[in-house]
């Protein structure tokens, strides 16, 4: 039986088409999110910014899309009686975010300002931005407390 090149060349070129795979290769990633404090004031007031960065080591690329979603709270905190004085509770989503909580001065010397939560990194399944079909790749969380002397920031 003879069979003839230009058929076992079709044959393959045809096969070859037929099994091209879709493969979804997913991102190996950990979060080492990183929680920054400043404040000023103006107007009597301070004025604290919080800025969350998600800050991923990634291991293996993958081919899938990384969707980070943050979630907490930053607080100004009254330094003689332990009071909350303003909080703001956040969420969002991105590599980082930059979240702002104020509190009136009068009467205070020094505050304390918090911020807390988590980061996680999803895998979006199919890039159909769709939360229902993602995948928890990894999840960090952060903390950072940041004491504030009303004297210095003016100054």
């Amino acid at each position: 039986m003879k069979i003839r090149i230009p058929t076992v060349v079709l044959f393959f070129f045809l096969l070859s088409l037929n099994s091209c795979l879709d493969l979804e290769e997913e991102p190996i990633l950990m979060l080492n999110p990183v929680a920054e404090i400043s404040a000023h004031v103006k107007d009597q007031k301070i004025y604290a910014t919080g800025l969350i960065s998600a800050n991923p080591q990634i291991l293996t690329v993958g081919n899938i899309p990384v969707v980070y979603e943050f979630s907490g709270d930053l607080a100004i905190w009254n330094t003689l009686n332990g009071n909350i004085i303003d909080v703001s509770a956040f969420s969002g989503g991105g590599l980082s975010q930059v979240y702002s909580v104020s509190a009136d001065t009068t009467g205070h010397e020094r505050f304390i300002v918090i911020m807390a939560g988590s980061i996680k990194a999803y895998s979006d399944v199919g890039n159909d931005g769709s939360s229902s079909n993602n995948k928890l790749l990894s999840e960090g969380d952060f903390y950072q407390e940041t004491q504030f002397i009303i004297s210095d920031l003016v100054n």
